[in-house]
């Protein structure tokens, strides 16, 4: 005669089936980690924009040129110079290419400073005859007093684009270390 058989429940063999719950959790969490890890890095890498290096450099070039303004006020001709006519230009280019619009608004007002600054510089020098026995005439003391002025209105601006460029090199480095996963 055949012993009764005894009611199996499934819980009865809990252990045996645990590692391929276990195994299929881990697998299904993965997946689901670098899903979220590629959308992240692709949306990254779309605010980044692409030729991160060559805005750098332009920024870098930029800070230089801001930099030569506040330390000595510049004429409208260093402006028109071959080198330097398309830097706000440039970066206006560069910031169209990107979708960060914290660094979209700072490469803005940092081209737009360019432009303040070259439409705040005065024109060239007049040449000027000074025998050390002639006194400058108020007509050349008062144009005298009004390029330092505009030298000084200058200053200014170039001041603020150096925090600005300074603020968009910040917010570029964190999109980069984003993308390298370092924060």
């Amino acid at each position: 005669m055949v012993a009764p058989h005894s009611p199996t429940h499934w819980w009865d063999d809990w252990l045996k089936f645990t590692p391929g719950w276990l195994a299929f959790g881990w697998a299904f969490g993965n997946g689901i980690w670098q899903g979220i890890r590629k959308w992240r890095n692709v949306r990254h890498k779309v605010a980044l924009g692409p030729a991160d290096d060559e805005l750098r450099e332009a920024l870098e070039t930029a800070r230089t040129r801001f930099e030569d303004i506040v330390a000595e006020g510049r004429r409208a001709p260093w402006f028109m110079d071959e080198e330097r006519r398309e830097t706000g230009r440039r970066i206006l280019d560069l910031a169209e290419r990107r979708s960060d619009e914290t660094l979209c608004a700072e490469l803005a007002k940092v081209a737009d400073a360019w432009n303040e600054a070259f439409a705040l510089a005065p024109g060239r020098a007049a040449p000027r005859v000074l025998s050390t026995d002639q006194p400058l005439s108020p007509q050349q003391r008062t144009e005298s007093a009004r390029v330092q002025e505009q030298f000084g209105k200058e200053a200014d601006v170039a001041r603020a684009a150096l925090e600005h460029i300074k603020a968009a090199l910040a917010r570029l480095n964190e999109l980069q270390r984003r993308m390298v996963g370092l924060s």
